[in-house]
């Protein structure tokens, strides 16, 4: 029994789940290699005490190509990475085609979209937590700690000096 207890002390900690994001990397969800980006792209500056700040870059149309860029916030629970979602993030954040500013009749289309796609995940707690799968990983995605898997997403941690951008 003490045997089992050193060994267990012995053991590595398990990595945190924000280790890249301490040594300057950035999240790229939806990594397409060849084009090098990602459907969003995450910086997150983590606190000492779990908490995180994270700049979101993310494409949120299609067509025509458009980027929401909006700050959020959040921390790490029990290994997972969790934040409430809060649609004044997504509504005070900026949209932009190619870095220039949309119509205002393109952004508004646009915003009243990404609004409603939004409602039914307004005010819950979306947390996702990483398993190595193969070259990458897969996000497992949970909302209000019930699993969701559907929302899974694949996902890779790259350097900001490696060129990536959001894009599809």
């Amino acid at each position: 029994m003490m045997l089992a207890a050193l060994l267990l002390l012995a053991a590595p900690a398990a990595p945190d789940a924000l280790d890249p994001a301490r040594a300057g990397k950035v999240r790229c969800v939806g990594p397409d290699s060849q084009a090098r980006t990602c459907a969003t792209m995450v910086r997150y500056t983590v606190h000492p005490d779990g908490r995180f700040d994270a700049v979101v870059n993310g494409v949120v149309s299609s067509d025509p190509v458009v980027v929401l860029e909006y700050q959020t916030s959040g921390q790490i629970e029990d290994g997972a990475v969790c934040a409430t979602v809060r649609p004044i993030d997504f509504s005070s954040g900026k949209l932009t085609r190619d870095g220039a500013a949309l119509t205002p009749a393109t952004e508004t289309a646009v915003r009243q979209r990404l609004m409603l796609a939004l409602q039914p995940l307004a005010g819950h707690k979306r947390c996702y937590r990483d398993r190595v799968d193969g070259e990458g990983l897969v996000s497992d995605i949970t909302i209000d700690g019930l699993v969701r898997s559907e929302m899974n997403q694949r996902a890779i941690w790259v350097s900001p000096e490696e060129g990536w951008a959001p894009g599809l």
